[in-house]
């Protein structure tokens, strides 16, 4: 592994310290090219590290093991299945139930990937959990990477702020294609990997399989389609098959186009509307994880950003309290498809996070 030769852009990568030599860190892995690069750079700098993959829902990823044989470097497997289950699965699946949309890698990373596993790295006598995220700790503040299409604070989000002193991010200042070639130059074997899909344990278009098979059938409860006005429109399976915004798949011919606006849970009704109904310049949300303020009570009143889904636009918004939630006001323009249920986070001018919390309605 030592005097690996690289172009000079990725040379300071590969630097090695010897004051690195006395600090452990365990390499969060799971197979891919970016955890994978993490670990040939960290060796390459002079830490003493581990790789730990976890199993979740089925047998672990094979290219773990083999790039922590190719490292020489130890290669544990955490056996999370039952929390995964509880913590992760199940909520995936009582939140359709009840007509919302969920984002479980939110809730893996909050209590699986940066709890479980951050405490089974740290207990192993590593002083830092590092994972190839593309994100950026900006004095002790998690803050957006340098890859402009790959905003993952967003799923961040919900980690506990006191867990951020043990976490490292060593690529969060590159973009994805130039890590792939950096892997390439230092032979990492997985360099061509393809990017893992965006559900683990769902495969590819098998959404509706999945719901019904762990629901037992329960997600299955038809119902009427409406406009606004409650005319019936058409036929619904279950409000587990259907998300705000969605388009396609409604069964129903009308002249222009209809999108899901929202469950009637009372009526067992979904109601769809135009694309200009979709549009919402308010939304209440709730489960704040705070970051750069102290109490939750030194949100209100707070002007900053804020975007509902990763691959959002910043919306400038304020905030106001309400109970233990907070109604937020979109300042310049409203937003599109506010999806109960899913992600909501607040950034400053800087690109760092202040909170993160959920949509409640």
């Amino acid at each position: 592994m030592n005097n690996i030769k690289v172009s000079a852009e990725f040379k300071r990568y590969v630097e090695y310290n010897p004051e690195n030599e006395n600090t452990v860190i365990g390499v969060a892995m799971s197979g891919g090219v970016d955890s994978s690069t993490v670990a040939y750079i960290l060796k390459q700098q002079g830490y003493k590290i581990f790789g730990v993959t976890m199993k979740t829902f089925n047998d672990e990823d094979s290219d773990a093991k083999k790039v922590c044989d190719d490292l020489g470097i130890e290669h544990y497997v955490l056996d999370v299945r039952d929390d995964f289950k509880e913590k992760v699965m199940d909520y995936f699946v009582n939140e359709y139930m009840n007509g919302r949309t969920p984002n479980p890698c939110m809730v893996c990373n909050r209590h699986i990937k940066f709890g479980r596993m951050l405490d089974f790295i740290l207990d192993k006598g590593a002083t830092y959990m590092a994972t190839g995220h593309y994100t950026k700790l900006k004095n002790g503040a998690l803050s957006v990477g340098d890859d402009g299409n790959k905003d993952q604070v967003y799923f961040l989000s919900q980690i506990k702020k006191e867990k951020l002193k043990n976490i490292i991010f060593p690529v969060g200042d590159l973009e994805k294609p130039r890590l792939r070639e950096m892997a390439k130059e230092l032979g990492v074997r997985v360099y061509s990997k393809k990017d893992s899909q965006e559900i683990c344990f769902v495969k590819d278009g098998k959404l509706k399989e999945f719901l019904i098979e762990s629901s037992a059938g329960k997600v299955l409860n038809p119902g009427n389609i409406v406009d606004k006005n409650g005319k019936v429109l058409g036929k619904h399976d279950g409000f587990s098959f259907y998300t705000i915004g969605q388009r396609k798949g409604l069964g129903i011919s009308t002249e222009e186009p209809l999108y899901v606006l929202e469950f009637d849970m009372e009526n067992n009704n979904i109601i769809v509307g135009t694309n200009e109904d979709l549009h919402r310049d308010t939304l209440v949300a709730t489960d704040i994880n705070l970051f750069l303020v102290p109490s939750i009570e030194a949100l209100d009143n707070l002007e900053c950003f804020a975007k509902t889904r990763s691959r959002d636009i910043l919306h400038r918004c304020t905030l106001k309290k309400d109970g233990d939630d907070y109604i937020v006001n979109f300042v310049n323009n409203k937003v599109r498809a506010v999806t109960p249920g899913q992600g909501i986070v607040f950034y400053n001018d800087e690109g760092n996070v202040i909170a993160g919390g959920f949509i409640k309605k």
